[in-house]
C-alpha cells in the first residue's frame, strides 16, 4: 500500500505561482527605488533653495569682497553699545597772557598836544602797566599799537584798556626805536609794546 502524499500538480500551477511572487518583488524592488529618487531631489532642491536666500558677498570687478563699513565721525557725536548717543566737546586753549605788570608800553605822542602822552601813560600805569611817556618822531594821522615779537596778545589788551580795539595793533618795525623821537629813544629801548596816539583819537 503505498502512503499518502502531496504531489505537484501537473498542471503547472507552482511554477505560476513562483513567477507571479518573484514579479511582485522586482516591482517592490522598482517603486522602492523611484521614492529613494524622488528624496534625494527634493533634498538637492531644498538646498539650491538656502544657498538662493543667502547670497554670497558681492565682488567689485577687482575681484576684492566688498563689506559695508559704519564710519563714526570723531569730535562730534558717537554710539555707544547701549546704543545711546554720547556728545564729545572741544575745549579751545584758554590764551596765556603776561600779567601787566611784566609789560612795559611806551605811549607816544603822536598829534602835539601837550601832556597828551603823560596822560594815557598813567591811564596803563593805573591798569598795572610799566608805562613810560614819549614823542613819537612825528605826526600821525592814525593811532596805532605796536607790538614786538610774542607781545600780540598783550597788543590787543593794551589797545582795549586804552578804549580802543584790536583792530589798532600792528607788528613793530625791526627797530621800533624808530618810532621815537631822537631824545627819548634811550628811554625806551627794549619796551614791549609802543603806543603811538595819533590824529584820529581813537585811544584817547
Amino acid at each position: 500500500m503505498t502512503a499518502p502524499g502531496r504531489y505537484a500538480a501537473s498542471d503547472n500551477s507552482f511554477a505560476r505561482s513562483t513567477a507571479t511572487a518573484a514579479a511582485r518583488g522586482g516591482i517592490l524592488i522598482v517603486v522602492a527605488i523611484v521614492i529613494g529618487v524622488l528624496l534625494l531631489w527634493q533634498g538637492f532642491d531644498g538646498d539650491e533653495t538656502a544657498a538662493e536666500t543667502d547670497p554670497p558677498p558681492e565682488e567689485s570687478e577687482s575681484g576684492v569682497t566688498e563689506e559695508t563699513t559704519v564710519t563714526t565721525a570723531r569730535g562730534t557725536e558717537e554710539n555707544d553699545v547701549t546704543g545711546e548717543t554720547t556728545s564729545t566737546t572741544t575745549t579751545a586753549a584758554p590764551v596765556v597772557v603776561d600779567p601787566p605788570n611784566s609789560v612795559k608800553v611806551a605811549v607816544l605822542n603822536g598829534r602835539a598836544e601837550n601832556g597828551l602822552a603823560g596822560r594815557r601813560s598813567n591811564h596803563l600805569k593805573t591798569a598795572g602797566y610799566v608805562s613810560i611817556a614819549a614823542n613819537a618822531d612825528t605826526n600821525y594821522d592814525s593811532s596805532r599799537v605796536y607790538y614786538t615779537p610774542g607781545y600780540a596778545d598783550e597788543a590787543e589788551l593794551v589797545a582795549v584798556a586804552l578804549n580802543g580795539s584790536p583792530s589798532v595793533i600792528e607788528a613793530a618795525p625791526a627797530d621800533p626805536l624808530t618810532l621815537v623821537s631822537e631824545t627819548h629813544r634811550e628811554d625806551t629801548a627794549g619796551y614791549h609794546i609802543y603806543v603811538v596816539l595819533g590824529g584820529d583819537q581813537v585811544l584817547g
